[in-house]
């Protein structure tokens, strides 16, 4: 997360010059709430909302490591299937409305300060005890990353205190020990996996256990590219920026046992489905099998694996075969007939049409700018312009909307409400006639680090001047609709040019094929998601 001001690290070897203790230790200083361990919350349905703020990593990480400081605490309290929604905030936007949403949603919350000196800390507690006025009845658990010698910190206004001396990988995990166990021994979540149920005797008995990123990362990606078309091929680093993701990603491999060959791979995510409901989408994003290994049964020890985690996540209603955001593939692509037979046969509804959403298909688009055709664009009677922080409320009012023209709109409030939250907000092209908003997209430039930049990577892989469109949300305007979304796709056109763009990629169109090929559009990919309720 890179939006806004950040803290500077603290030096956790400063805080107790006379008396650093062999391991991290954590103390809970009151808990008048009773909510420590976690599991003493009622509602578990709902996620535990993780308020962090944006802060350099700590002395003490890997300086090679440049994730979040804080999805270590995030990852190993959702590996006890719990929830975790993690949310960063900044030190020049502090608590937004879009803070105030997700705490709504949530649970329970937990507030991570890291300063309590100078002006920082004067934010930090300032956020804090807005955060304990927005939580009402909510339990809210203060979580202090630094030294509490010489603070008066009021146990009515933070009801349940956890103090840590810093915020190194080695702090959190014991933290997030406390938090889960009541005891400050740290513990690394589990999940061995299990077989297909009724696999044939003389299969082997493979070993599925979850993905270290540190150490599979590499494997995976050349394993990615040597199973999936040229055309979907990644990076090391772009695969791994999809597939790091802090309490959604639940990712499984399988090694060959006596050489410890990376065989097999399967991305599972677990992710929100809007900003009005807690329930959770499960995502089979993609199992790959290294070729010379298919038919032993390692693609059906992944599936399984993965659907039993799916269905311990409380929360998860719904299935997918394909990923949401971040974007992988969206469904079966139209050369996986294979693929399709080989899930049809582990239930999924493959073939199934015209039911929840099933059998219509979702394209990915791109146009060259030189191949921008002279069409003219009809008049729409509606007025463009790049978001701004006024218009925030009406964008965020996704859920009001009718069904727009990409697919399902699952993934959506998560995307708008990080944008709108972030540097970025101008990224976001509106459409209003008078002063109410009908229309909006999300574009991006590959290069940088805007929310919707880092969960597609398609623009980016074809070249670093090809702008991205996503997240295309229409208003019903009496039967306007093919004439907005003409003059939206020209008004994110225009947008991308001036930044230096020469083409644009447009994600995941389920509507509007005549729209795009009249302006001078491709059709790059075309996907057919499949869905499936979770049974219980």
């Amino acid at each position: 997360m890179s939006t806004g001001a950040y803290w500077p690290a603290g030096h956790t070897s400063s805080l107790y010059p006379s008396e650093i203790p062999e391991r991290p230790v954590a103390t809970v200083r009151w808990d008048h709430q009773r909510c420590v361990p976690l599991d003493r919350i009622p509602t578990r349905d709902k996620p535990v909302l993780l308020l962090t703020p944006v802060v350099v990593p700590p002395v003490g990480n890997d300086p090679t490591d440049d994730r979040d400081p804080f999805e270590i605490l995030g990852q190993t309290i959702s590996g006890r299937d719990i929830p975790i929604r993690h949310v960063p905030y900044t030190k020049n936007r502090g608590i937004t409305h879009v803070h105030e949403t997700f705490i709504k949603m949530a649970r329970a919350v937990i507030f991570v300060i890291t300063h309590l000196t100078g002006t920082d800390g004067s934010l930090q507690l300032g956020f804090a005890e807005l955060v304990a006025r927005k939580c009402e009845s909510r339990p809210l658990i203060t979580l202090i990353c630094c030294d509490l010698a010489g603070r008066n910190i009021s146990s009515t206004q933070f009801r349940t205190m956890v103090q840590i001396a810093g915020y190194t990988n080695s702090d959190l995990l014991v933290a997030a020990a406390l938090l889960l166990d009541g005891s400050s021994r740290p513990t690394v979540p589990v999940d061995s996996g299990t077989l297909a149920p009724g696999a044939s005797d003389a299969e082997p008995a493979w070993s599925v256990c979850p993905w270290v990123a540190e150490r599979d990362l590499t494997e995976i990606c050349a394993l990615w590219q040597a199973c999936l078309p040229q055309q979907f091929h990644l990076s090391v680093s772009a695969l791994g920026s999809l597939l790091k993701r802090d309490g959604y990603a639940l990712h499984y491999i399988v090694r060959e046992p006596t050489e410890g060959l990376l065989v097999g791979f399967c991305a599972a995510y677990a992710t929100f489905a809007d900003s009005s409901d807690v329930a959770l989408i499960g995502s089979i994003a993609a199992i790959i099998v290294r070729a010379e290994y298919r038919g032993q049964g390692i693609g059906s020890c992944l599936h399984d694996a993965a659907m039993n985690r799916l269905h311990r996540v409380r929360g998860v209603q719904r299935l997918h075969l394909g990923t949401t955001f971040p974007r992988l593939l969206p469904g079966l692509t139209a050369d996986m007939a294979e693929a399709g037979q080989w899930f049809a046969r582990r239930g999924w509804p493959v073939n199934a049409q015209g039911h929840g959403g099933q059998g219509g298909l979702v394209s990915d688009w791109i146009l060259r700018f030189t191949d921008l055709t002279g069409v003219v664009i009809p008049y729409s009677g509606l007025g463009f312009r790049l978001c701004h922080e006024a218009d925030a409320h009406q964008v965020l009012d996704i859920e009001s909307r009718p069904p727009a023209t990409t697919s399902h709109g699952f993934g959506w409030y998560d995307q708008y409400a990080r944008t709108v939250n972030s540097e970025y907000i101008s990224d976001i092209i509106v459409a209003f006639d008078n002063a109410t908003i009908v229309a909006t997209a999300i574009t991006f430039i590959p290069s940088q680090q805007s929310p919707a930049a880092t969960d597609l990577p398609w623009p980016g892989s074809l070249n670093s001047r090809i702008g991205g469109v996503t997240c295309i949300c229409i208003r019903d305007q009496g039967g306007l609709r093919d004439t907005i979304m003409a003059c939206l796709l020209y008004a994110c056109y225009q947008t991308l040019s001036s930044r230096g763009m020469t083409g644009m990629f447009v994600d995941g169109v389920s509507d509007g094929d005549q729209v795009l090929v009249s302006l001078g559009f491709q059709k790059w990919a075309e996907y057919r998601p499949v869905w499936r309720e979770m049974s219980r």
